[in-house]
């Protein structure tokens, strides 16, 4: 198969290489060219040219009529989404006010005066006070002496 395929390429080179081969083919390019022409010219292909032609120019308006829809409804939508997203951002600031509020409420609490009861009953009014109980502090009532 190899050996077939080499001659017919030699043979087709050789024969276009010669002048009798190089006439053939420019008369056969021309052939194509003329019959190309007189087809193109046609009635019947014209008309087929002219209805793609229409078709083609429909097609793309609709495409673009569509894309402007499309883009309509993507802007609306949008438009929707941010006002609904406004809207979250106020209901998100108002919590986290009133979240703020009871902080600082809890906090005050914590921060007021609490009564705490010792171990042994004693109470104490204000945990920053003395430790000290009739004269002895804590860590000496177990008989331990200062």
């Amino acid at each position: 198969m190899g050996l077939v395929s080499l001659g017919a390429g030699v043979a087709i080179g050789y024969f276009l290489g010669t002048k009798t081969g190089k006439e053939k083919l420019d008369a056969g390019i021309d052939r194509a060219k003329q019959t190309a022409q007189q087809t193109w010219e046609r009635e019947d292909v014209q008309d087929f040219v002219a209805k793609a032609s229409d078709t083609a120019t429909k097609v793309s308006h609709d495409v673009a009529e569509s894309a402007k829809k499309a883009a309509s409804v993507a802007s609306d939508s949008l438009k929707k989404a941010a006002e609904k997203a406004d809207d979250a951002e106020e209901k998100v600031a108002d919590v986290v006010d009133e979240a703020e509020e009871t902080v600082a409420e809890k906090a005050e609490e914590f921060r007021a005066p609490q009564t705490k009861t010792t171990y042994n009953g004693d109470v104490i009014s204000d945990p920053g006070q003395s430790t000290e109980r009739k004269g002895t502090d804590w860590a000496n009532e177990g008989g331990a002496k200062p």
